[in-house]
């Protein structure tokens, strides 16, 4: 029986990281630049104060790299984007969300059920969860139809219901698994329709970034870099087929329990 085929970085023109401003998504763009000399990256992010480091980038880059300010949740900004590029005739090979929210100085993830705001449930899954299937809805149709593509979104363990032992985090927890069954619900839908498009969750592993590092001084878990983190979720998706599709996988390509 032939191999099916990988998807494979090396090959590809187009490719969209949703949440590029810092942080792994930044990472995942530089390491794409720097893999492949034929990419064009579009890079979206969402705060200007902490965009500084993807603006330089872009002026390194200055014919494969353009910069796109965009609200990820707001569905007039993304259906321009995906406009523009239509009208452009650019087609997608790849798409990574790496979009997520943990908590900031007004919100921090929660340790009991008196710590439940509704607000904060909101914000969570309009962030973590909304935004990617409001990406799928606005991008899939610029995949190409005949050769193989990728959507992955940067999804988290703790969003694993079976894995769950420790309970807390209510909000981040469970936008993480409503994020994972969003991304299987496209996987099976762009299946159905006949569209060769892997569609992944990926846990990133235990990255030290800005979102994480209040909460990992303790943690038993190996800790990543975000390039190391950028490199281990590239490699991970070229090692998908159309098999794999609605896969949740882990940064070192094993499975994921649901």
């Amino acid at each position: 029986m032939a191999e099916k085929e990988k998807f494979n970085l090396t090959d590809i023109n187009h490719a969209i990281v949703f949440g590029a401003g810092h942080g792994i998504g930044l990472a995942i763009v530089a390491e794409l630049l720097q893999e492949n000399p034929k990419v064009k990256v579009f890079a979206t992010y969402n705060n200007k104060a902490k965009a500084d480091d993807l603006l330089s980038l872009a002026v390194d880059f200055p014919v494969r790299l353009e910069v796109k300010h965009l609200d990820p949740i707001c569905e007039k900004s993304l259906g321009n984007f995906s406009k523009e590029l239509k009208e452009d005739s650019t087609n997608i090979d790849l798409i990574i969300s790496s979009i997520g929210f943990l908590g900031h100085e007004d919100i921090k993830p929660e340790k009991s059920l008196n710590d439940i705001n509704k607000d904060t449930l909101l914000k969570y899954f309009a962030v973590n969860s909304i935004s990617s299937v409001l990406i799928g809805k606005y991008f899939h149709r610029l995949f190409p139809k005949k050769t193989l593509s990728c959507f992955a979104s940067v999804s988290a363990k703790v969003g694993s219901i079976e894995d769950n032992r420790m309970g807390g985090w209510y909000g981040y927890r469970s936008s993480k698994s409503a994020q994972n069954m969003l991304m299987k619900n496209m996987a099976l839908e762009f299946s159905r329709n006949k569209l060769d498009i892997i569609t992944l969750s990926i846990h990133p592993g235990t990255t030290i970034t800005e979102l994480s590092k209040p909460y990992i001084s303790n943690t038993k878990y190996k800790l990543h870099s975000p390039s190391d983190t950028a490199k281990n979720i590239l490699n991970v998706i070229s090692n998908q087929t159309i098999e794999d599709t609605g896969s949740f996988l882990s940064w070192d390509g094993s499975q994921i329990p649901w």
